[in-house]
């Protein structure tokens, strides 16, 4: 879809390289910076339901939907044009003979049913036969108070000369027959009745016109659709490469950039890094933890130290900040989980669980007082972080647990092990649901995505690997970076889900595009669940062996219930998307993604900020294709 030069001439603020227009050509271009709010649809003039569904109808013909299209023609059309038009003018008779005037009011200004002076002028009426009867009941206040208050501001609209005048006089008249004017006066009902006789001459044949009379422009209704993108791609930050296409017409146009340039190294450690966090989903703050047994809130944009957080004893290998982004939680090789708050640096719990290296923590997704370890001990464990208490401990690994994280509903967790094990475990009942065996190396870190239905693990076999977790298969291996000594390389999900970040051994970070670009082979091997006498399951009803399984292990002890490992095939191997140089020496530890920026901690002791390359973007955008 390409708006045309002319258009991209007119983009306001997407680009710092922004066309100065003239004053003639502002003239000739008056869209320019126009928001949604200054539009406004005249609801006078428009029969909104009417345009709309004859765009429909029109539509649906052109593409060999002819039943389809029928169906509103006769329903949809024939209704608002016809017989809704037929029940409004019934409902202001009925309202007319029973006196409700106030009702009255309201359904003759809903628009299209008069045009704005006639309806002006029958309002006078109405309000005029109002007044009549008032002053025929005796209700003097009443007459003149709708005499002031609506009477008045119509007279231009009386029928006749002096009518007015007449309405006026009769407010120190006994009866409505003492004015010269209304010496005919036929009382109420029949009044009322004249007054009906008068809306059906104006509303009679002034109706709309039959639908087929009404011509509709070839294609309206995708012209329509693609001015109204052509709007949002040149309101849009970024436009990415011509043509321009739109995906969906569900959400507004938007193009994923990639944070491909280092804009900064953040320096202040006196040894590697091993983790970084992001503190808020703007990505303006950032927490890094290092070797050096200190963390240390800083600015993204400029680098600037906020706060640094000490009173750890060994190496940090691990941070996590909370939902509101006030609290951060550590992981350190002293053996202990540590809660700081982020603003003070002040360190509000120490938990010990006496089981040597903590390697991560992360936090249950919606709950600031809880958070989740993997130790050196081999077990993981659920704290209280407010009182420091251990609330759970979930065992069953084989050797030291390197990573741990949470699905997005909180209520599983992942664990990587360097058992070579992937373990999920029901969060509540503390009980292993799930071991998935595939992997060669030792695991170094775990991530769901978005949804909790994928899986991301880093591998100590030069790979990371996705699993669908519902298919209980691995899907892709991401290869082409370093990860196989005793660093432990993390990666994790960006962009949606749709990008895996890594670090590696070699001193880059690496991009890969989740649903296998580059991929170098497709065939998997089908899953195979094995109960856990290692004989095959029942050869019908195995969805709902495996949910008694489920529901078993979320009641018994974790020593009651031995779990199911999942035998899968090696998964698609994927290369590179990108491949970006950060630290120049030493390992990138880990990588962390939010709100189009990225960072990095590198062995060198620096922590790499990334962000979106504007000036590369433009030239993408306006470029050919």
């Amino acid at each position: 879809m390409d708006p045309g030069p002319s258009n991209r001439d007119l983009i306001s603020g997407s680009s710092p390289h922004e066309v100065a227009l003239s004053p003639r050509r502002r003239e000739k271009c008056p869209a320019a910076g126009v928001s949604l709010d200054d539009v406004q649809l005249d609801d006078s003039r428009l029969d909104q339901a009417s345009e709309i569904a004859l765009l429909f109808s029109q539509y649906l013909h052109s593409r060999s939907q002819g039943h389809v299209a029928r169906v509103i023609d006769e329903q949809l059309l024939g209704r608002t044009r016809s017989e809704a038009r037929r029940e409004e003018i019934d409902a202001v008779e009925r309202a007319l003979l029973d006196g409700d005037f106030g009702s009255v009011e309201a359904l003759i200004a809903q628009p299209g049913l008069l045009r704005p002076q006639t309806q002006k002028a029958f309002l006078y009426m109405c309000y005029r036969q109002q007044f009549l009867e008032h002053v025929e009941n005796r209700e003097s206040q009443k007459a003149f108070n709708l005499l002031q208050k609506r009477l008045k501001p119509l007279e231009h609209y009386q029928p006749v000369p002096y009518d007015f005048y007449n309405l006026a006089y009769l407010t120190s008249a006994s009866t409505v027959h003492d004015a010269p004017g209304f010496r005919d006066w036929a009382g109420a009902a029949p009044e009322r009745e004249r007054l009906v006789g008068m809306w059906r001459e104006l509303t009679e044949g002034d109706g709309l016109t039959d639908v087929e009379k009404v011509e509709v422009p070839p294609n309206r209704l995708v012209t329509l659709l693609r001015q109204a993108a052509s709007w949002q791609v040149q309101v849009a930050k970024r436009r990415g490469r011509r043509p321009w296409t739109v995906s969906s017409l569900l959400e507004d146009y938007h193009i994923s950039a990639l944070p491909t340039r280092l804009s900064r190294l953040v320096v202040g450690h006196a040894a590697n890094i091993k983790c970084v966090a992001f503190l808020h989903s703007d990505g303006e703050l950032a927490v890094s933890g290092s070797s050096d047994a200190t963390l240390r809130v800083f600015s993204t944009s400029t680098g600037e130290l906020q706060t640094a957080l000490r009173g750890h004893t060994s190496r940090v290998w691990d941070c996590a900040a909370s939902l509101s982004g006030r609290f951060v939680a550590s992981a350190s090789g002293d053996g202990t989980v540590r809660l700081w708050d982020a603003g003070d640096g002040v360190c509000k719990s120490v938990m010990s669980g006496d089981g040597g290296d903590v390697y991560s923590v992360r936090w249950r997704p919606g709950r600031e007082d809880q958070v989740v370890s993997a130790s050196y001990d081999k077990i993981l464990r659920s704290w209280d972080v407010e009182v420091g208490r251990q609330l759970r401990t979930f065992s069953g690994h084989g050797q030291s647990t390197l990573c741990v994280a949470f699905d997005p509903t909180g209520n599983v967790i992942a664990s990587g092990s360097k058992d070579k094990h992937i373990r999920l475990w029901d969060a509540v009942g503390g009980v292993c649901v799930q071991t998935m065996a595939a992997c060669l190396g030792e695991i170094t870190s775990v991530d769901f995505d978005h949804e909790g239905k994928y899986l991301l693990a880093g591998c100590k076999d030069n790979s990371n690997r996705l699993w669908d977790l519902r298919m209980q298969r691995n899907l892709y291996r991401y290869t082409g970076h370093q990860n196989t000594s005793k660093n432990l390389i993390r990666c994790g999900f960006a962009l949606d889900s749709s990008i895996i970040v890594g670090g590696s051994e070699d001193g880059m970070v690496y991009l890969w595009e989740r649903e296998g670009a580059g991929t170098t082979e497709t065939a998997h091997r089908p899953t195979s669940i094995l109960q856990p006498n290692g004989s095959d399951p029942p050869r019908s009803g195995g969805h709902g062996w495996r949910r008694r399984i489920e529901i078993f292990a979320s009641v018994l002890s974790p020593r009651e219930v031995r779990s199911t490992p999942a035998s899968v095939g090696s998964g698609a191997n994927v290369r590179p998307l990108r491949v970006l140089e950060a630290h120049g020496s030493g390992a990138v530890f880990d990588v962390r993604w939010c709100a189009g920026g990225m960072v990095s901690a590198g062995e060198d002791g620096a922590v790499g900020v990334w962000d979106v390359d504007e000036e590369e973007n433009n030239e993408e955008g306006e470029g050919g294709a």
